[in-house]
């Protein structure tokens, strides 16, 4: 129970983390766009959301048998038997609570890639449609003990793969099929951060809502969850670590001998280390998890580096990058460092003499990337040429907090003529800001 209460709050949290990185235009919307998912999933899940991930039915379906949570009672963990009697392992109850609250975060996370530019309704619709689509499925696959992934042999403790890597492949869809926003600049690096104070406040609660979303995975308060809450640590400091000496070392590679360490920087490197050490908190030794976040911060660093040259995909706040790529990143390291004598589930990885469990990790990421990839596309498609998704260029320069929650604020412009002047003030500007650094260099 204190998991799930964590693990909901991460939700919020995760409000506060996105919404310290937009421009305050799109505060709130981005605010809404995650909240808005703990009005939704819950009643999915209730409706037939948990049944169709942990109810009967075969290795890939679930069913309506659980629907209501009419048998729920009756149910011990992981809806797998029927016992009217005796349901001391896990309360089915809690179970479900504990089960929706990863539902309810994921499709938050993929808020990210389509902040400011994505009509409310049709998100609203999304989400419900994704959720029933996309998440249910591959949770049963891999999380549902009678799985046919899981049963394969694929691991993935807390959701590195249904959870982030899901996420992040939808997210760079959506991202895609959307379009750009409209003053969008694949060379500017960052843009936005209209409130980093919120975005700390929401790492640092999303940092106390991850010990129960990696150490609740454990099922019990045991060791095993007191492993998965330490390498959840130890993990996200490491990724910490190595993303302020890169920074520093890039920095002054650059000229800038100022030694910058950027606090946007730091709080996605929490992230990444979050992230990467998912799929294996409870499968690995601590001196391994510190690795995992060492290695999976270098990575999405220099991915990020790199992206305003070679990937120039309007991925608002980094969807893809940190959920997606750190989700494939831990994945992968999970095949080669996991441990049977650290728990007695899993087979070794190929560090320890079982080189097959690396390809099943790749089979897993092949699978759940591709599945996301096409559920996000066709949700996405279906009501672009329907209802339309996508906010026009006009609403998108006076900001989604006017246009869609009616907040008016304080010297913004307004009208259709004001907001062309602003858009033609500010090209100036940057037209200028161009031709000075030329002259300097």
């Amino acid at each position: 129970m204190t998991s799930t209460g964590l693990v909901y709050m991460m939700t919020p949290a995760l409000a506060c983390f996105y919404g310290g990185l937009v421009e305050n235009k799109n505060f709130l919307n981005q605010l809404f766009l995650s909240v808005v998912c703990m009005a939704i999933v819950p009643v999915q899940w209730c409706l037939f959301g948990y049944s169709f991930a942990f109810g009967p039915g075969n290795a890939v379906f679930g069913s309506f048998e659980y629907a209501l949570q009419r048998k729920a009672a009756l149910i011990s963990v992981y809806g797998e038997y029927i016992d009217n009697i005796d349901t001391t392992t896990v309360s089915t109850f809690v179970l479900i609570a504990f089960e929706c609250s990863f539902a309810t975060l994921t499709p938050a996370l993929i808020s990210g890639a389509v902040v400011g530019r994505m009509k409310l309704i049709p998100y609203i619709i999304f989400v419900f449609l994704w959720t029933t689509l996309c998440y249910d499925p591959l949770a049963r696959w891999m999380l549902f003990h009678e799985g046919w992934l899981y049963k394969m042999g694929i691991i993935d403790f807390a959701g590195g793969l249904v959870v982030h890597v899901s996420s992040g492949i939808s997210g760079l869809v959506a991202a895609v099929i959307l379009g750009s926003r409209a003053h969008f600049d694949p060379d500017v690096a960052i843009t936005g951060s209209s409130n980093l104070p919120f975005t700390i406040l929401g790492t640092g609660l999303l940092w106390v809502g991850w010990i129960g979303f990696n150490g609740g995975s454990a099922l019990s308060a045991n060791g095993l969850a007191s492993l998965a809450v330490v390498n959840t640590n130890v993990s996200a400091a490491s990724s910490m670590i190595i993303w302020m000496v890169l920074d520093i070392i890039v920095g002054n590679a650059r000229g800038n001998t100022s030694n910058v360490i950027t606090i946007r920087g730091l709080c996605s490197a929490t992230i990444v280390g979050f992230v990467v050490i998912t799929p294996a908190a409870g499968y690995v030794q601590p001196g391994y998890a510190i690795l995992m976040g060492f290695i999976g911060g270098f990575i999405v660093y220099l991915f990020l580096d790199g992206k305003k040259r070679f990937f120039h995909v309007d991925d608002t706040l980094d969807v893809f990058s940190c959920h997606g790529l750190g989700g494939l990143i831990g994945t992968i390291l999970s095949g080669l460092f996991c441990q049977t004598d650290v728990n007695s589930d899993v087979n070794n990885g190929a560090f320890y003499g079982n080189p097959i469990q690396l390809w099943y990790q790749l089979i897993g990421m092949f699978i759940t990337c591709t599945y996301s990839a096409a559920c996000t596309a066709v949700i996405l498609l279906l009501m672009h040429f329907t209802i339309g998704i996508r906010i026009d260029r006009v609403a998108q320069v006076r900001g989604l907090d006017n246009i869609a929650h009616g907040v008016i604020e304080q010297g913004q412009p307004q009208t259709l003529q004001e907001i062309k002047m602003a858009n033609m003030r500010k090209r100036m500007e940057e037209s200028n800001k161009v031709a000075t650094i030329t002259i300097e260099t």
